[in-house]
């Protein structure tokens, strides 16, 4: 059996597979080694995939709950098992489709097992060597696990765990506050859980504007999730259940404790070549996912995820990493922008963001021209019973020094029903180096949320809230 190739893959995740077919279509031969979690990585098994399931299942026995819309209501319980059956199967078909089944379409070489990189060329599984001219890291994250005294004491999740359990807890506390932690947390809440979140940060959703964290904390609150400032000391078994003591603020009674404080890059497996590390333990590259070894190059959340405002793991994100990384390994000239990389929060509504945040245009000596208009302007948040949110754009201003930008759209934010989807138009805004004036005149349906886009587009002109239906 051939064990060298023009690219090995160590990881099976999203990074991995996108370097691989990628490698394949450039006609090369690939060999993957993977070892964990099965194909498909984080996203598809424990991320992504079962965690939108999961908050799509709970909008749709929410939304008639919540009494928007006169003479529908609703009062059918959800059945859980039933829900987490359907959940897994999801989870099945789309492992076997998007990943298992591409091994055998792109004859991609498929190794199990805990791989270590022995040289720049080479990678050892067991007894096992496997050569190859380049080598690509795409093993991934993991979760990181605090140490919180009593914490096995007790019943507790990451959300490697949380997905392959039998049953839903009746309570229970979220340690931490960022992404995980708010999608699931009101998912869960609407699903009939009681649910805490304990967060020591000053507010939810560290990595985004300050004006996201603070809308997405006041519709948690108002859907009656418990938000708590403050940091577990410790964590004790009082029956079936657990009591978390949060220090300086008191106890909170819950059947289960849910770990969502971050995650931690899977770089061991490069520890022998003298692969260099950033400060977080994510493997170091550049824009053409080199690493500082020739011919090892590295993709994924193993590189410390989107390198903008805490390192954010994101699958898209990991894809693309992968895509260029194979592209520039078979000789091609590829590169990743992360400014470019839409970052999204699944709540209800979504919170989708790109490019550079205010504060840090600011604080960066930038400044920021910024318009923010609320999605109540626009017929769209009426008739789908969705008025809370809002559109940002940020732009640089005519006086930045560097006169190629002057104008230019540098990101925003977008919480609003379709965030996800609005976002592109931003982001593709970012990559191209268009301006308000580039996209202002857009037309959009009607009546849409893209209305919405375009009325922060004519903030920067004139009072949005004067203008009749798709005027202006």
């Amino acid at each position: 059996m051939k064990d060298r190739y023009d690219v090995v893959i160590v990881g099976g995740g999203s990074a991995g597979f996108s370097a691989a077919i990628r490698a394949v279509e450039l006609g090369g031969t690939v060999a993957m080694v993977n070892d964990g979690l099965p194909l498909g990585g984080t996203c598809v098994n424990v991320g992504c995939v079962p965690s939108k399931y999961l908050i799509r299942a709970a909008e749709t026995l929410w939304r008639p709950r919540a009494g928007y819309f006169p003479g529908m209501a609703a009062q059918t319980p959800a059945d859980l098992s039933q829900l987490f059956d359907g959940l897994r199967k999801t989870v099945e078909k789309l492992r076997r489709e998007k990943y298992e089944d591409l091994l055998q379409y792109y004859d991609i070489h498929y190794v199990e097992g805990r791989a270590l990189l022995s040289s720049p060329r080479t990678v050892r599984v067991g007894g096992r060597e496997i050569q190859g001219d380049k080598i690509i890291i795409a093993t991934g994250s993991r979760p990181i696990v605090p140490k919180v005294e009593g914490l096995d004491s007790v019943r507790w999740y990451t959300n490697e765990t949380f997905f392959l359990d039998s049953g839903i807890p009746r309570s229970i506390a979220f340690i931490g506050g960022g992404t995980i932690a708010v999608e699931l947390g009101q998912a869960l809440n609407r699903l009939g859980v009681e649910v805490h979140i304990v967060s020591r940060s000053g507010r939810l959703l560290g990595h985004e504007e300050e004006i996201a964290g603070r809308f997405i904390e006041g519709v948690l609150a108002r859907e009656g999730v418990n938000i708590v400032r403050g940091e577990v000391a410790r964590v004790e078994r009082v029956g079936g259940g657990a009591q978390v003591r949060i220090g300086g603020v008191g106890t909170i009674a819950v059947d289960a404790v849910f770990v969502a404080v971050g995650r931690r890059p899977n770089s061991e497996v490069a520890a022998g070549i003298g692969v260099e590390l950033r400060d977080d333990g994510g493997i170091k590259v550049n824009e053409r996912m080199e690493t500082n070894i020739p011919n090892v190059y590295a993709a994924g959340d193993v590189t410390g995820g989107v390198q903008l405002y805490g390192g954010r793991y994101a699958e898209n994100a990991a894809a693309r990493q992968g895509f260029v990384a194979a592209t520039n390994a078979m000789g091609g000239n590829a590169r990743y922008v992360p400014e470019t990389v839409p970052r999204v929060t699944f709540t209800d509504p979504p919170i989708a963001s790109v490019g550079l945040r205010e504060e840090d245009m600011i604080s960066g000596g930038i400044g920021c021209v910024c318009r923010a208009v609320p999605i109540s302007l626009v017929a769209a948040a009426w008739v789908s019973g969705a008025t809370e949110g809002f559109v940002k754009v940020n732009t640089y201003p005519e006086t930045w020094r560097v006169s190629v930008k002057r104008g230019r759209i540098a990101g925003g934010v977008i919480a609003a029903p379709h965030a996800e989807e609005l976002i592109h138009v931003l982001s593709l805004a970012v990559a191209q180096g268009l301006t308000v004036d580039d996209l202002v005149d857009m037309v959009p349906s009607f009546p849409s949320f893209g209305e919405a886009l375009r009325l922060a587009l004519l903030a920067f002109y004139k009072d949005v809230t004067k203008l009749s239906c798709c005027s202006g």
